[in-house]
């Protein structure tokens, strides 16, 4: 056992946990590199997505992310008996083998993924993590037993974009064999495969049609062929860890990298690193020295999706994953989660990396939508993301004072106003008439809701949208207290925020039942009831008044809220669509439709902080939350669940915004409470 008292340990499952194979295989662990590439797979070693697999690497950082080390087979030989460790799923839904007779638990310590397997009065500890001074993808033994036992194992590779799924021959792999060390290349890419201790041998075949249940449900290619290039024979004795090292490339310096204790003191790096992160959290925001182990789980979320970004001629920044596996780095969805991945972890040297970097891609007054994972040119299609960065840079302000950085950035978020109010790109604009921000028709969708069915948006929302005004208004404010720690003028931000605010009572709807979503736009979406009105709270609490603001509070309540987060259209608008599944146009038409959506929990939780007399409420509100860490993607939110009872869990299953949405609501109840 790892004694780290700090480390917490909420996602564990016993051994009842696995009568059921789906249930295994339904429950997956990720563990991010660092630079966007990761680690993935289920409980049961199987694989349940093309996503899967124990070294996705980065191969340009943070994107060109490619799988190469896909899983491994093993079994013990004890004796006459065969125990096996791992599981295949296949085409035909047949499983062999399956290790449902031997495991007896799993759990995440931190964020290491332990399996404790049992037979007879024998224990093995199975465990998996990536090194990050060494590069190196660690999956380690531990027999605890009286008597020494012999595993077995398979390796199995590719070489392909991790987005896509091959079902032909997979690439031709070369394997070669030099001591302890195998050498592996395949597709252009090279790497090593090490045993600290027994034997390797290179056997060269194709395993065919390997099951991907995940893939199924979403419509996509549900099976693949993977080569296994590496056989090997390893002793485990009592007492003593041995581990499998995968390192890309060529892998000089073993010397340096492998010590008699390599695994044993690898995964102490690992721990105290995780112990690090949540120590860094409690200096900085103290409030978290009593948080339960759930939150503790999310502060060390966090750290997934902070990524390096190298910048040709300075030392690397930092960017977000928006979502594993798929999303990139996306500029709306980085400073939509900014203030719970950074801010409320206490990550103030990397927050402000990210802000110099963002500052230095705006174009027109626009901060870009996102980075294409070609290495194409940014994408500026969003109205909104800029004005989620000036509220970045004001959060930043006040929970670091440091205005030294805040006078660097002062000119770039000048240059965003101006843009604004002067109008720029895709007809963004503010309307000099009312102080709203419109946007012009186009094909391209700008606001958050931009699914597309046929290159048309599902839900056009051209016009004024409602969180735009609720963000412009939030921005002017902070533009007002940056101008004020600067000593500029800031009478210009003064006249226009109030502009603002008597214009965006246009959006009050009639019969005092919350916000009307869009102004000037499609009617159907001006009378849509949708969670976009609850920014206009949780964002702009001086906008509304206090009983324009509980109208807001209580239209969401009643139409939209669910355990997990807001649905994103009301049940009772015949435009309704409860369940997220199937073929990719049946799921972008139910993307923004009534899907619920985790990240706006949290701004839904915000706004009744802003009632005192709501606060004891606010903790209570997360608990599907809590119990939802042990459902999906272990340790972490999901991007969105069905709108219809119960709720599954749907999309990326871990989310930046989810679980940054999620801290930053979380930090806010724990200071009310405090206070």
């Amino acid at each position: 056992m790892d004694p780290r008292p700090l480390l917490p340990a909420h996602v564990a499952f016993g051994v009842t946990s696995f009568r059921d194979p789906a249930y295994g295989e339904s429950r997956e662990w990720w563990m991010g590199m660092g630079n966007g590439g990761y680690l993935s797979g289920t409980i049961l070693h199987s694989l349940s997505r093309g996503y899967h697999g124990l070294a996705i690497l980065a191969t340009s950082p943070p994107v060109g992310r490619t799988l190469f080390w896909v899983k491994w087979d093993g079994w013990i030989e004890d004796g006459e008996d065969r125990i096996p460790l791992t599981s295949d799923h296949w085409k035909d839904d047949s499983w062999g083998p399956i290790c449902l007779s031997s495991l007896f638990s799993f759990s995440l310590v931190g964020r290491l993924p332990v399996w404790c397997y049992r037979w007879k009065d024998r224990t093995l500890s199975v465990r998996v993590w990536y090194d990050r001074p060494n590069d190196a993808c660690v999956l380690s033994f531990a027999l605890d037993s009286p008597l020494p036992v012999r595993l077995r194992i398979r390796l199995f590779f590719n070489c392909r974009d991790h987005h896509q799924i091959v079902q032909g021959d997979p690439p031709a792999l070369s394997a070669t064999l030099e001591g302890k060390v195998a050498r592996l290349a395949a597709g252009g890419l090279s790497a090593s495969i090490r045993v600290t201790s027994g034997d390797l041998w290179v056997t060269p075949d194709t395993y065919r049609n390997f099951f991907y249940p995940r893939e199924k449900e979403r419509g996509l290619g549900d099976w693949e062929n993977h080569s296994l290039g590496l056989s090997g024979s390893i002793p485990l004795l009592p007492g003593k860890e041995v581990a499998i090292i995968f390192r890309q490339g060529s892998d000089k310096g073993e010397g340096e990298l492998l010590g008699e204790d390599f695994p044993d003191a690898s995964r102490h790096a690992f721990l105290d690193r995780e112990q690090a992160l949540l120590k860094m959290a409690r200096s900085r925001c103290p409030l978290w020295k009593n948080a339960p182990d759930w939150v503790n789980t999310l502060i060390l979320a966090a750290d997934t999706f902070v990524v390096d970004r190298p910048s040709s001629g300075v030392d690397a920044g930092k960017t977000v994953i928006a979502g594993y596996p798929w999303f990139g780095d996306w500029g709306r969805d980085t400073m939509i989660s900014f203030p719970g991945l950074f801010l409320a972890t206490g990550r103030w040297d990397e927050a402000r990396s990210v802000l110099l970097f963002f500052s230095g891609t705006l174009k027109d007054g626009l901060l870009p939508n996102y980075f294409p994972e070609d290495g194409s040119n940014a994408k500026y299609n969003t109205a909104d993301a800029s004005l989620w960065y000036l509220r970045a840079c004001h959060l930043y302000g006040l929970a670091t004072r440091d205005y030294a950085t805040l006078r660097i950035l002062f000119p770039a978020l000048s240059s965003i106003v101006r843009a604004y109010l002067e109008g720029t790109a895709f007809g963004i604009g503010v309307d000099p008439s009312d102080g709203l921000v419109r946007i012009g028709e186009s094909t391209e969708p700008l606001t958050w809701m931009d699914a597309r069915v046929e290159g048309k948006p599902v839900t056009p929302r051209h016009g004024k949208p409602v969180e735009l005004s609720a963000l412009w208004f939030n921005a002017l404010e902070a533009m007002i207290w940056i101008a004020g720690r600067l000593r500029e003028d800031g009478s210009m931000f003064r006249k226009e925020k109030e502009k603002t605010r008597i214009g965006f009572r246009k959006f009050l709807r009639s019969a005092g039942d919350g916000l009307q979503d869009v102004l000037e736009g499609d009617p159907e979406e001006k009378d849509a009831v949708r969670p976009n009105q609850i920014l206009a709270v949780s964002l702009a609490g001086k906008l509304l008044s206090v009983r324009e603001a509980e109208s807001v509070v209580d239209a969401v309540k009643n139409h939209l809220l669910t355990p997990f987060g807001l649905r994103s259209l009301s049940p009772q608008d015949p435009r309704y669509r409860g369940v997220y599944a199937g073929p990719p146009q049946n799921r972008d038409a139910a993307y923004h439709q009534g899907t619920v959506w985790a990240w706006l929990l949290g701004h839904y939780v915000m706004a009744i902080l802003r009632r005192p007399d709501n606060r004891q409420s606010g903790l209570s509100l997360f608990d599907g939350i809590r119990d939802h860490l042990s459902e999906a993607g272990l340790g972490s939110i999901s991007e969105i669940f069905d709108g219809n009872p119960p709720h599954l869990p749907r999309g990326c299953p871990l989310q930046a915004w989810s679980v940054g949405c999620t801290l930053e609501a979380l930090q806010m109840l724990f200071e009310n409470d405090e206070n």
